[in-house]
């Protein structure tokens, strides 16, 4: 009947997903883990950056990947007591992760650095979502790159990019003759 065509077609490709999402997370743990695993400390070695590299395994089908930079003294402290004991603040220096979603697909995410006790974190940043399919060699150097491009602007930060600041005045449009040089 023409009156159930349309819901026979939504049918078929729900039953379509299933599938798909069945193959998607049998892939992240036959192959995918182990590629992206491989790939991140490829880029590890080959770039000299100090990282510790997790599987989290806890929640079975969920299970994820993060590149922890690490933690350290920040350099900055507090004089408590008397003077003579230091409250050292310490800075996490951020994380990428690649967490399997409930679907199959592939979250990659980032956490920004920050100093525990004197600057609240910023949100998580998210860096895309991808079907296992997509991941090659240079996906996985894009989201290093990616998270290396965030990292240095957050150590960078300084007021050069002031909201508050008035844009530089440009002339646009065909009456606009700019000045020729002799």
């Amino acid at each position: 009947m023409e009156k159930y065509t349309a819901i026979k077609e939504r049918v078929v490709k729900y039953k379509n997903m299933l599938e798909q999402v069945t193959e998607w997370r049998s892939t992240w743990s036959k192959k995918l883990k182990k590629f992206i695993l491989q790939e991140v400390n490829k880029l590890l070695d080959a770039t000299g950056l100090e990282a510790t590299v997790n599987e989290e395994e806890k929640i079975k089908g969920l299970e994820s990947i993060t590149i922890m930079l690490g933690s350290k003294k920040s350099g900055i402290y507090e004089m408590a007591g008397d003077g003579n004991e230091r409250k050292d603040f310490f800075k996490e220096y951020g994380t990428l992760v690649y967490s399997q979603l409930f679907n199959g697909k592939v979250q990659v995410w980032m956490t920004f650095p920050f100093i525990e006790g004197l600057i609240e974190p910023r949100p998580p940043k998210l860096i895309g979502i991808y079907a296992p399919p997509e991941f090659n060699e240079s996906l996985i150097i894009g989201h290093l790159e990616s998270f290396m491009k965030d990292l240095i602007e957050w150590e960078d930060f300084d007021d050069d990019d002031n909201p508050n600041a008035s844009p530089p005045k440009t002339q646009i449009g065909f009456a606009f003759n700019p000045e020729q040089e002799d």
